[in-house]
């Protein structure tokens, strides 16, 4: 759902797995079109409905707004996996730094913690955006492999609690730039870059952000 709070810079980051080419001025949001790939959001009171895939233009008598699944800069959602709970999906990144100089060992593991009902199975997506917008997926077990091309990471899930390293590496110099890192459980067989997001999705988005020194 889209939330519209009523003083917040006037930066839009656009949800998950979306496709960054196609983004005009996504950093900052004034009056600017955004042309994206997905569902239907509906926003809070302040009534924005917006599909995904249509121009969306910000009208000058809102206030500065941040939008999608992401929450306002400097805060993040509280960790929480409930187990007591009939079902769950858990997902946090482990590891990953504010900040990284060149010579620092990044080590990143995904920690999957998931429970429900056999006939509502999920599967969990994994992206990383780089900071020349591009966007790649975590699409199997080899430790720094991701690809550009839309893939699950691991599908039909029911029961699983683990932890899987997804980066493993020396910074080098010429990498510098901040990277995000999203993780979400979605219906089994559902795709996030082009259903309705707001019905698949069966848990929130994680957002992890990271700044890696470029010398």
């Amino acid at each position: 759902m889209l939330k519209i709070p009523k003083y917040l810079p006037l930066t839009i980051m656009l949800l998950l797995f979306i496709s960054f080419n196609n983004i005009v001025n996504a950093d900052i949001l004034n009056r600017q079109v955004i042309s994206v790939g997905g569902g239907n959001v509906t926003a809070g009171k302040e009534t924005l409905v917006y599909t995904f895939g249509q121009p969306f233009i910000s009208p000058t008598s809102w206030p500065p707004l941040q939008t999608g699944f992401v929450f306002p800069l400097g805060s993040e959602p509280p960790p929480s996996c409930d187990t007591t709970l009939e079902e769950w999906t858990c997902v946090e990144f482990q590891g990953l730094k504010p900040s990284y100089n060149i010579g620092d060992l990044i080590q990143i593991e995904v920690n999957i913690n998931v429970k429900v009902k056999r006939f509502e199975r999920v599967d969990l997506w994994i992206a990383i955006a780089f900071p020349t917008g591009d966007l790649f997926f975590k699409t199997d077990l080899l430790i720094n492999s991701f690809a550009p091309t839309p893939k699950v990471f691991k599908d039909s899930l029911e029961t699983m609690e683990m932890s899987h390293r997804i980066v493993d590496l020396e910074l080098a110099p010429g990498l510098g730039g901040i990277f995000t890192f999203y993780a979400l459980y979605v219906d089994e067989g559902t795709n996030p870059l082009v259903d309705d997001i707001a019905a698949i999705k069966r848990s929130e988005l994680v957002i992890k952000n990271s700044t890696l020194a470029n010398e």
